[in-house]
């Protein structure tokens, strides 16, 4: 009688497209699709000549074909995610692993370089303020509206009379962009996404240095930020500027480890000019290299003296550029969102519908909760800095960024880059770890697959709709994963911070209605 063999789950079920072709050619297509998909549903303001290109115009021409792009943005999307979940496989801890893992990254990205604006409309609103700084208007005083032509522009209304969310170094070189520009606004937006490309290529030099100082996998660092759909889909095809801010810090963390920490600040202070919220860096990076036991009188000098250090730099290219301080208030804008999966969100959902119901002002309850929630989230980011457990410095920066985004209405998907490349280089993860890791970038990137596009299905149940199917997909490619990868739940829920707390509990609460059950028995 023959010997039976044994195939696990996956082996056992039909080898389907995206299973049988090699992982970097599955990449390219999905980069390719969305390529074509952007020129007939990205995002074109109307006043730009790019809508009377031909291939723009022919796929823009009918309903059938805007939908047909819409859809290739979907699926170009989770085609990149699953090729990224599979090259894992390939990805070992060795020079050659390396080098596969950037050159795949490299193959994956040159298409959505070209590809119109997708999944968000920031870059117009980079032209459009530096547009703003260039006439000679505060940007931190006023918003693009006071431009003419902002809206044909393409830039978003809802942020059309907001203030900018940017520090003074971006604005500037926004200025200078759409100074460019300033016939061919493609031309700025093209500068932007340049930018935006050159700031995640210099995020992936910094932390692969960290790695390597670290002693951390540099194959998988690469892989789980450089290959990431989220670095694709976010940094390049929709060009935010998250990069740029993400390679001050990560060169700030650098030269910190490397003892040279008056360039640490330096550039730290970059990072702030980029983007406000880099701030959060400067206390962690002033604790590297020092003891957990040093005593807080020593912890508060190092912070004044980098604080300073820091701020009077941005400050001084503020005033130099006209804008002063204005960059401060910056940090607020952000929370003018509420994003359905933030925890917040549901929690000002939940006591609005209360409030309205026994007839009390929604908006006070509101404004109270969201107080005490930022409260919490200080209390709890301020223990993690002066505890003086001996937490490594990088993952306080983690927990401590995670802690704040957590707190916060506003939860957009290149938030969890603001945590990712950190939590690569704080240490060795355990399979939980990759896993919890995995799940955020899925759903992230399906939240980013799901946003609306500049042609947008017609009719009242179209959002509802489309965003059914971008879910069934990202079930079926989470299912796929689970079961391919052997996923424990138990594993994942552990690699939460305090989930090993969460499930040592409810493991003694089955363990004492065991015990009374057996006893009542008895």
């Amino acid at each position: 009688m023959p010997q039976q063999v044994h195939r696990s789950a996956t082996e056992r079920e039909p080898r389907r497209f995206p299973l049988t072709v090699s992982p970097t050619l599955l990449g390219l297509i999905g980069s390719l699709c969305i390529l074509v998909g952007s020129f007939g549903a990205g995002w074109i303001g109307d006043g730009l000549g790019l809508r009377e290109w031909f291939p723009i115009a022919f796929l823009r021409s009918s309903p059938d074909l805007t939908r047909l792009c819409t859809m290739l943005l979907i699926v170009g999307g989770f085609l990149l995610l699953i090729a990224w979940l599979r090259f894992r496989s390939s990805v070992s801890d060795n020079d050659a692993s390396l080098r596969r893992v950037i050159r795949t990254s490299i193959i994956w990205a040159l298409p959505l370089l070209i590809c119109v604006p997708v999944f968000s409309r920031d870059m117009f609103s980079y032209v459009a303020v530096g547009r703003l700084m260039a006439a000679g208007i505060d940007p931190y005083q006023h918003g693009v509206n006071e431009i003419a032509g902002w809206y044909s522009l393409g830039v978003d209304p809802f942020w059309s009379s907001t203030e900018s969310p940017y520090g003074p170094l971006f604005i500037a070189v926004a200025a200078v962009f759409s100074w460019l520009g300033a016939q061919t606004p493609e031309y700025a937006l093209f500068l932007n996404r340049l930018a935006a490309t050159a700031g995640a290529v210099l995020m992936v030099v910094a932390f692969l240095k960290i790695a390597a100082l670290r002693g951390r996998s540099r194959a998988f660092v690469a892989w789980m930020i450089a290959a990431n759909p989220l670095t694709l889909l976010l940094f390049i095809a929709s060009g935010h500027n998250d990069g740029l801010m993400l390679a001050g810090m990560g060169f700030g963390l650098l030269s910190a480890l490397k003892g040279r920490r008056i360039l640490a600040v330096v550039w730290i202070a970059l990072a702030v000019a980029i983007k406000p919220i880099a701030l959060i860096a400067l206390p962690i990076v002033a604790l590297v290299g020092r003891p957990s036991t040093l005593p807080l009188s020593d912890r508060v000098k190092s912070w004044a003296l980098h604080g300073a250090l820091a701020i009077g730099l941005v400050g001084a290219l503020g005033l130099v550029l006209g804008l002063g301080f204005g960059w401060v208030t910056a940090l607020t804008v952000p929370g003018a969102i509420q994003h359905w999966y933030s925890p917040l969100t549901l929690m000002v959902g939940t006591v609005r519908g209360l409030a309205e119901l026994v007839g009390l002002d929604p908006f006070v309850f509101e404004v109270i909760l969201k107080v005490i929630a930022f409260s919490i989230a200080g209390l709890v980011a301020s223990w993690l800095v002066i505890t003086k457990r001996p937490i490594d410095p990088v993952l306080r920066l983690v927990l401590c960024t995670a802690v704040i985004v957590a707190a916060s209405t506003a939860i957009h998907p290149w938030y969890v880059m603001w945590i990712l490349p950190f939590a690569a280089v704080a240490g060795p993860w355990r399979r939980g770890q990759e896993h919890l890791a995995v799940l955020a970038t899925i759903f992230f990137t399906t939240v980013t697959l799901a946003e609306p596009t500049d042609s947008f299905f017609e009719g009242p149940y179209t959002r509802i709709v489309v965003a059914s199917i971008t879910v069934l997909f990202a079930l079926s490619v989470l299912v796929w994963w689970w079961r391919a990868n052997n996923v424990s739940g138990r594993a994942v829920v552990i690699a939460v911070p305090y989930g090993q707390v969460l499930v040592d509990r409810i493991v003694a609460r089955r363990e004492r209605r065991l015990q009374q059950r057996t006893e009542s028995a008895l």
